[in-house]
């Protein structure tokens, strides 16, 4: 597994070995191919209010978009999963409205991405229900990994709640 990271904000520091270490051990534990490759870009609220206007008719920053790639019949060396794309900006503000650092929060972020591009939703009750509950699962898992101890500032408890209020 591979994980491409570009850092286009200047707003938080963003420890680049530290994100694709945690991305990997994500993507290997929600079941990503071998050959799996992300993309990951940090912006800022600009960059991603713009896409979120040309992608989802929303003139207004968001936290955190992905953007799929969906090749059917086709088995490349190198299975790209697709972009995912966070407001550094917005992870800040959130993290302080939700008393947890900006790294714990861009975690989150970094696992809701994830599991966007594996095919879960949130538009239907009972999608956004089990996404909720695999967000919850995967925080849990990654909090007890002791090189991702520094992110279990948060209890995972209310993920569920906190994720769904925000959607």
């Amino acid at each position: 597994m591979e994980v491409l990271v570009t850092n286009e904000q200047e707003a938080v520091d963003i420890n680049i070995d530290f994100i694709k270490e945690l991305s990997l051990e994500i993507m290997s534990f929600i079941g990503s191919p071998e050959n799996a490759q992300l993309s990951l870009v940090f912006c800022d609220n600009n960059a991603i209010k713009d896409l979120n206007k040309e992608y989802r008719s929303k003139d207004e920053p968001t936290d955190v978009l992905s953007f799929p790639i969906e090749l059917e019949n086709f088995v490349p060396e190198i299975r790209m999963l697709g972009d995912i794309v966070i407001s550094t900006e917005t992870a800040a503000t959130q993290a302080k409205e939700y008393k947890h650092s900006t790294e714990t929060e861009i975690a989150i972020l970094l696992i809701h991405g994830l599991l966007h591009l594996h095919g879960y939703d949130h538009i239907k009750e009972d999608d956004k229900k089990e996404m909720r509950e695999k967000e919850n699962e995967v925080l849990k898992h990654i909090c007890g990994i002791e090189k991702f101890s520094k992110l279990s500032d948060i209890s995972t408890e209310p993920l569920i709640e906190r994720v769904s209020e925000r959607v």
